[in-house]
């Protein structure tokens, strides 16, 4: 009951606290469902698109999140419930866009090395 202890103000204090800017840190259960999902959208080559999706979703990602928990008993006919459930927690938490998009560069890097100055 340490809650009841703390006066109004030390609630104020951080009622309206949120996670600090940047890309966030992932789990390792997270790691991997954004890594196997990261490299299914480089084998179909959709790289550019999805960054593009993500990043223009990325003011409704915890609104998104919530709709992919509801989501849920219908997708998990289809794909991984676990992965699935994962993938909406990680998308509830601030700077989760960033985190996913710098994956699918990495992998999109790794998967494609530049070429040299030939044509």
């Amino acid at each position: 009951m340490a809650d009841a202890k703390r006066t109004w103000r030390e609630v104020l204090r951080h009622a309206f606290a949120v996670e600090p800017s940047g890309p966030a840190t992932l789990t390792d259960a997270e790691a991997a469902v954004v890594g196997r999902l990261a490299d299914e959208v480089v084998r179909r080559g959709m790289t550019a698109p999805a960054l593009l999706a993500l990043e223009s979703f990325r003011p409704l990602n915890a609104i998104g999140a919530n709709a992919m928990h509801a989501l849920t008993p219908f997708v998990s006919v289809v794909t991984d419930p676990a992965a699935f459930t994962t993938l909406a927690a990680l998308l509830e938490r601030r700077g989760s866009v960033e985190a996913i998009c710098q994956v699918i560069e990495a992998r999109a890097d790794a998967g494609n090395p530049p070429q040299s100055g030939r044509d």
